[in-house]
């Protein structure tokens, strides 16, 4: 007794790999080079540096609202899209989703260049925000069949 080969399936395996090795696997990657082979700025952090840093929490905040909406809105007409574009949709939006968690990881790099070695902790951080993100945020896709059955 075989099942139904699931469409979605091969695209959610495609894009959600993809969103594994750049919101998790190099993060990780990242915090194991921060000090040994990327060198933090060699100044003390200013009030400029501090404020970049509020903006990059910003940034980061506002990726997240964005995300939540997006997927919010593409959940509820994912039912009416037609069956052959599903996975291309499924696909996007998870790269979309991934890219903008992954913006977390580009920001610690600047805050680290940027801060020197007294930013170190808040560089980690938003480094290892973007896991976070992609964890909380990256629909599975048992929330993607759902979707589509329109539940």
């Amino acid at each position: 007794m075989s099942r139904r080969p699931d469409p979605l399936d091969p695209g959610f395996r495609v894009a959600y790999g993809a969103g594994l090795a750049l919101c998790v696997a190099w993060p990780l990657a990242l915090q194991l080079l921060l000090g040994r082979a990327i060198l933090p700025g060699a100044a003390a952090p200013g009030p400029g540096v501090q404020d970049l840093g509020y903006t990059f929490t910003g940034l980061t905040l506002i990726c997240a609202f964005f995300v939540t909406r997006r997927w919010a809105r593409i959940r509820a007409g994912f039912r009416a899209v037609a069956a052959e574009r599903r996975p291309r949709v499924l696909v996007r939006e998870t790269l979309l989703y991934s890219a903008l968690s992954a913006l977390s990881s580009l920001y610690g790099l600047c805050t680290y260049a940027l801060g020197g070695p007294h930013a170190g902790r808040y560089a980690r951080g938003f480094i290892a925000l973007s896991t976070l993100m992609f964890l909380v945020f990256v629909p599975r896709l048992q929330a993607w069949r759902e979707a589509a059955q329109g539940e």
